[in-house]
């Protein structure tokens, strides 16, 4: 069970949408104002609970299984159809948008299509680059864990969203041998200076202090989480040290992007086993996708590549977003699987210089956000 901060003298669990929603926490169901700011619209039955204007989530864990996940949606980007996960995800956001947590807001990022085939969207966000924490020095793919810095046991409460929790269905407990089974547990934080809406951090157990180094189990995670969504516009992202990540403290990015990207069903074909390349896309990368739910089979084969990417000391970023299978129809309406790509690079080394362009996962995928106002107007076509 994932190990929450304060002590707790009730234990309340709830049914939203299928999930299991817990909240342990001190005192009693009228002193828990920030469970009910997030999700008052389902618990008409607790009319009691008041809002005081905080934002403290950190004891609200979401336990979850294989049964509430969805593996096929629609591939418009314009029909917005909510899990109870998205739904609880994106009221905590903007709660903690409301109270200021934020460095700054997006409500009002500027957004063109540019011309070509590739149908890259770029975003303007010059905040982002003014007012967002420095990032720290890398100087190795596999730098070790170090406390003294910018980690994420040194978030205030407030800017935590929810726990995620995996457990075994029934069926599951039943049938999986005692060896094969695993606990898994993440945190969902805000990103207090977002890209674009909904931008928060996945990190799978947070108190463990893992370094930004990918693993098997935190990928499964990651996976999960998109399969917990129920709409296409939500994105994971991944960019390893060297790779442009900020913080060496596992994590992955996420956030809700209503634009269609061009890798989402750009055409594939196979280069060996179950790995693909791209027949034309303007970043070359490794492609793989979800077979027949099997997520433990996708894990092991993107661990493979990724393994021998950091024993190389090459860096690497990694992008998941649905899309259309192999053999899918690409002029459906349908996204039928996870679609994972990985990227090799060049190592970055050093403190990430934020006032160049400086492509790391996001860019590759084909959302581009732009920080400059010179760019801005490049890009965009935005004046001041």
């Amino acid at each position: 069970m994932i190990q929450l901060k304060s002590d707790f003298n009730y234990h309340m669990q709830i049914r939203i949408n299928k999930f299991s929603y817990h909240y342990l926490g001190k005192g009693n169901l009228g002193q828990t104002p920030a469970f009910s700011s997030v999700v008052r619209s389902h618990l008409s039955q607790y009319k009691t609970m008041e809002c005081n204007g905080t934002n403290d989530l950190s004891d609200l864990v979401l336990l979850y299984t294989k049964d509430d996940f969805t593996y096929n949606t629609s591939n418009s980007h314009k029909q917005e159809v909510s899990s109870g996960f998205d739904t609880l995800l994106k009221r905590g956001w903007e709660a903690a948008m409301e109270a200021g947590i934020f460095n700054y807001k997006v409500d009002n990022v500027e957004t063109k299509i540019i011309p070509g085939k590739y149908h890259i969207v770029a975003q303007m966000n010059a905040n982002r680059f003014k007012l967002r924490r420095k990032p720290d020095e890398i100087v190795s793919v596999v730098q070790p864990f170090d406390p003294k810095k910018f980690n994420f046991t040194k978030i205030k409460n407030e800017e935590i969203l929810m726990n995620l929790h995996y457990g075994l269905s029934n069926e599951e407990e039943e049938k999986v041998p005692q060896d094969l089974k695993y606990d898994l547990e993440a945190t969902l934080l805000i990103n207090n200076a977002p890209i674009c809406y909904g931008h928060s951090l996945l990190v799978p157990f947070l108190d463990e202090c893992r370094p930004q180094v990918l693993d098997y189990e935190s990928l499964i995670i990651g996976i999960h989480s998109v399969l917990l969504s129920n709409t296409p516009n939500y994105r994971l992202a991944f960019n390893s040290l060297c790779g442009y990540a900020s913080v060496n403290h596992l994590h992955f990015h996420l956030y809700y992007l209503p634009h269609r990207l061009y890798l989402e069903d750009a055409e594939c074909e196979l280069l060996a086993g179950p790995c693909y390349v791209f027949k034309d896309y303007h970043s070359p990368g490794f492609v793989f996708f979800l077979k027949d739910g099997a997520i433990e089979e996708l894990a092991r084969n993107l661990m493979k590549i990724t393994k021998m990417f950091i024993e190389k000391g090459v860096a690497h970023n990694m992008f998941v977003t649905r899309g259309v299978s192999p053999n899918g129809n690409i002029k459906g309406d349908t996204f039928d699987t996870i679609r994972v790509v990985v990227w090799a690079r060049k190592p970055a080394y050093g403190i990430k210089d934020v006032s160049v362009f400086a492509p790391a996962v996001c860019e590759l995928a084909g959302h581009v956000p732009v920080y400059c106002e010179y760019d801005c107007k490049v890009y965009l076509g935005i004046d001041d």
